[in-house]
């Protein structure tokens, strides 16, 4: 079923996969249903999985899907930098295809563009939760306090990677392609230092369905990550 919205923009939906052969249909389906007319592409950004979840998109030949396959380059940063520079819907709105994002809540952040730059799902505002293992939302939360505190409260979820973007921001805070989860951090501070306007919206995240965690399946990798992203944290606060 369609769900209609106020604003007529074209949307462009960037999708970085790595095998996500259980989920790559039902996500393309929940987000053309959810966009209706508004779609004008779905972009999927597939480091050539293992599991082939590239064939299964190449087989499904849907109208609206354009499929980079990058078989020389690999990472989550730089994969939605390829996929955000193909886009050109009036909107690009980039999230996981792992379903622990609801599509449905696309529409929720498109529809503030009317009045916003910038709008941002988060865990972390009314609305907002996470379902996921209590020792992972224990430091997701702690990590964004120190982000606050440090880059300032005018986001409260460094780490959403949910977002909708009117293109032109893009046009001065480009996405840095190094890296896994640090790129958010940066894109959301410089668009808050580029003085554009920001929303954030609450939505419920919880465990991905299937497929393989790129961060969360190791205690030791998540901590790893935790790390990687104080660091940026302090870089761009020493930079400003």
């Amino acid at each position: 079923m369609e769900t209609s919205t106020t604003n007529k923009v074209q949307v462009s939906v960037v999708l970085p996969s790595y095998n996500e052969l259980e989920n790559i249909k039902e996500a393309i389906d929940r987000i053309s249903a959810t966009l209706g007319d508004q779609l004008l592409e779905i972009i999927i950004v597939d480091d050539d999985s293992p599991d082939e979840t590239w064939k299964l998109v190449e087989e499904l030949n849907h109208p609206k899907v354009q499929l980079i396959r990058r078989v020389h380059e690999k990472g989550l940063a730089s994969a939605l930098k390829t996929g955000v520079e193909s886009a050109q819907g009036d909107v690009i709105v980039w999230l996981d295809c792992d379903l622990g994002i609801p599509p449905e809540e696309i529409n929720n952040l498109v529809n503030q563009l009317d009045e916003y730059d910038v709008a941002i799902g988060s865990r972390f505002v009314s609305g907002g939760s996470d379902s996921r293992a209590r020792w992972t939302t224990l430091f997701s939360h702690g990590f964004n306090i120190f982000a606050r505190l440090l880059l300032g409260s005018q986001v409260r979820d460094y780490t959403s990677g949910f977002i909708a973007v009117k293109k032109e921001v893009l046009t001065r805070t480009a996405i840095n392609p190094v890296g896994f989860g640090q790129y958010f951090i940066e894109f959301a501070y410089r668009c808050h230092k580029n003085s554009y306007r920001i929303i954030e919206i609450g939505y419920a995240y919880g465990d991905r369905k299937g497929g393989v965690s790129k961060s969360t399946d190791k205690v030791v990798t998540f901590f790893r990550l935790g790390v990687s992203y104080i660091r940026k944290v302090l870089e761009l606060k020493l930079k400003g």
